[in-house]
């Protein structure tokens, strides 16, 4: 009975080594999954300069600030709801921002535009300890709505009165 029992662990402590490696295994590494946070749209018929000029004045009427980064692309920032105040910046003052990054690319013979934006939750706007931190889906989801009406807005017919 003894040399069962004692056989028996050594096969227990194995299955249960090969587990727990198939599950780390299995775990995505940081930064794996951040396709998640871009979004990308097409516009059939729209030059670049029309959906660049439309997306900066439809975004600030909806409080976003625009800037533009170091690297040339243009940003759009709105503080964040009190709950991401609270959890990424500090208690006296609301310093966490839902930044939208956007990058426009025009193709001529195809007629089409494409807008791409990364979302990205950040802290200390515009300073040299800005922070970008990983969205949650409901910033995700935020970005997604206000977005879903501008490509609303730009698939309505032009009326050429």
């Amino acid at each position: 009975m003894r040399a069962k029992f004692k056989l028996n662990i050594p096969l227990r402590f194995f299955l249960l080594l090969i587990a727990s490696t198939g599950l780390i295994s299995c775990q995505t590494p940081n930064g794996a999954d951040s396709a998640n946070n871009i979004l990308t749209y097409h516009y059939t018929g729209w030059p670049k300069k029309s959906v660049e000029r439309l997306l900066i004045q439809y975004l600030e009427s909806k409080e976003f600030l625009s800037s533009v980064s170091r690297e040339g692309m243009r940003q759009f920032d709105r503080k964040g709801s009190n709950w991401d105040s609270i959890k990424y910046g500090s208690f006296l003052e609301p310093s966490s921002w839902l930044r939208l990054e956007t990058t426009l690319k025009e193709d001529k013979k195809a007629n089409l535009t494409t807008l791409r934006v990364e979302v990205s939750l950040l802290t200390h706007r515009l300073s040299s300890l800005e922070e970008k931190r990983k969205p949650k889906k409901r910033h995700i989801q935020e970005a997604r709505e206000v977005l879903r009406y501008f490509e609303t807005m730009m698939l309505q017919p032009v009326d050429g009165n």
